[in-house]
């Protein structure tokens, strides 16, 4: 065996920031894919868990099987491994297991008292959790050993917004409007409706929030005294759905409204709030390198995971075009005892046939673009140049159809110039015109990529715009909306964009954007106000 381990493939993978990850909900975190050539050219995965849902909480850590040319299943022994910085292993785990394409290990665990507490510093030193993962074959050696070191960073990322409860002394027990505002383009509005309770406590329910999907974030909000001091005004644990459009958020506060309306927290009759939000985007950039220069480097680009992660709505959607991390239940993994028993070969039935991994229609489009086979046409910005095929531009848009059968010039020539577009909204549209996907969306690439479609009249593609762009509408984007609804003549999308001003008249009219608006097209601020006086 000792021989055996000396010719194992050894993987180290290096995640930096990991506290930053270290929050209250489960989620999963996936290295770099890696390719093992020694062993029979296989790829994997490392995969590390948070399971805080279980009594006790815990870190996971597991390998799996990603999918690759080799189809039948390989006996493997395998260790897992985290490591403190001198190296030695502080929590290890050894198995022997037949893994199949998709196959996931054993885990791994480490309880979150010991990675966060007792023994934080050894597990996390300078915030960097180091995992190791040793694969030999189970029952015959490799000719060499391998290996590869795998390093992602993960981000953290704080955005402060402020607001304020005007005469603040004369609010009565009327509802007023507290919102929030940042010039962040991930967050920069939130609205909260604030009420005066007869127990005199203050009440707040989330009305609206204009924000991207994050997987993890917190939340502290706090009063701006008169002097500046900061006062932490509600427990964290409240906060925690701030970000979460779908799920409702309101609270009280820590303090009564007579506490409050005194001149050691109110400046000039106003009570003065900041919301801090850190919030984890996942992994900002990642890199592997190989001991051995035959190994293929696989990635040396950032990545992020929010996109992978995030599919809480038809108009957010990860991109087939990043790394697909397929998580398999645990009694998928097939281990064997010591003395070579297993199952058959999974991969052929009982005549001797055998079954090959099925793909969708989708990956097969995804493979054939990433990967510019057959291409004969090329869409070129002012400052890129992407391959592409006529069929699926034809099929997908009747202008480009049109472009392709008939005498326009596109016909003949290989490229179809498209100076008016950005790179990136070509790169989202051809996403789009593969796989049906647009992967994740903002207000202006929404915006960017309406245009494009209603160029192109890509007609699901503009639906999916529209709706993403309506249900994140907010007093300072709304008179862009109204604009573009008019330039592009879509009666449905203005309709949204006027009934969102009516219901938020003081928020929008209050606005610097709509003082602009109303100096630069007045037209359109007649008309809103012509509906808002036949409202009322």
């Amino acid at each position: 065996m000792s021989d055996q381990i000396k010719k194992a493939f050894e993987v180290k993978w290096r995640v930096e920031n990991l506290r930053s990850w270290l929050q209250p909900t489960d989620d999963s975190l996936y290295s770099s894919q890696f390719l093992a050539e020694t062993l029979a050219n296989t790829r994997w995965k490392l995969r590390l868990s948070r399971k805080w849902h279980l009594a006790e909480k815990c870190i996971s850590l597991a390998l799996e099987r990603d999918v690759d040319d080799h189809l039948k299943p390989i006996d493997l022994n395998y260790e897992l491994s985290f490591l403190a910085c001198d190296g030695s292993a502080l929590k290890s785990k050894s198995c022997i297991t037949k893994f199949a394409l998709n196959t996931v290990s054993q885990e791994l665990k480490v309880t979150g008292a010991e990675i966060l507490g007792e023994k934080k510093e050894a597990y996390l030193p300078e915030g960097v959790l180091t995992i190791c993962c040793k694969l030999w074959k189970a029952w015959s050696t490799i000719s060499k050993g391998g290996e590869c070191s795998i390093r992602s960073v993960i981000g953290k990322k704080c955005v402060t917004l402020e607001g304020n409860i005007d005469y603040f002394s004369r609010i009565g027990y009327s509802n007023v409007t507290l919102n929030f505002m940042s010039l962040s383009s991930e967050i920069s509005f939130i609205s909260f409706d604030v009420g005066r309770q007869q127990n005199e406590y203050m009440t707040f329910q989330r009305m609206a929030v204009e924000c991207k999907c994050f997987s993890s974030y917190s939340c502290e909000l706090f009063f701006l005294g008169a002097r500046g001091k900061h006062t932490k005004c509600v427990s964290d644990k409240y906060l925690a759905t701030l970000l979460r459009p779908q799920k409702p958020c309101s609270f009280n506060l820590d303090y009564r409204y007579n506490e409050l309306n005194i001149a050691r927290y109110l400046k000039n009759d106003a009570l003065a709030f900041q919301l801090e939000i850190t919030y984890y985007p996942g992994v900002e950039s990642e890199c592997i390198e190989y001991a051995d220069s035959n190994y293929k480097k696989l990635t040396d680009e950032s990545t992020d995971l929010e996109n992978v992660n995030s599919s809480n709505s038809e108009d957010v959607h990860s991109s087939p075009l990043d790394s697909l991390h397929i998580t398999e239940p645990e009694d998928k993994a097939c281990d064997i005892d010591k003395n070579g028993s297993g199952d058959e070969d999974e991969y052929f039935c009982a005549a001797g046939k055998r079954h090959l991994p099925s793909t969708t229609l989708k990956e097969d489009l995804t493979s054939l673009y990433n990967d510019c086979l057959f291409c004969d046409t090329k869409l070129r910005t002012d400052t890129e140049t992407f391959p592409s095929h006529r069929s699926v531009l034809s099929a997908r848009s009747p202008v480009f159809k049109k472009m392709f059968t008939t005498d326009m010039k596109e016909k003949a020539g290989e490229c179809i110039n498209v100076p008016d577009i950005s790179s990136d909204t070509v790169r989202r549209m051809l996403q789009f015109l593969y796989t049906d996907c647009t992967g994740y969306l903002d207000m202006q690439s929404a915006k960017d990529l309406y245009i494009a479609s209603d160029k192109y009249d890509i007609a699901s593609l503009k639906k999916r715009c529209s709706s993403f762009i309506k249900k994140n509408l907010c007093p300072a984007n709304v008179c862009d909306v109204i604009v573009l609804a008019d330039m592009h003549q879509d009666k449905d999308l203005e309709s949204a964009a006027h009934e969102f001003v009516l219901i938020y008249d003081k928020e929008v009219f209050g606005s610097d954007e709509w003082k602009l608006f109303m100096k630069n097209f007045s037209s359109l601020s007649a008309q809103v106000m012509y509906l808002k006086c036949m409202k009322e």
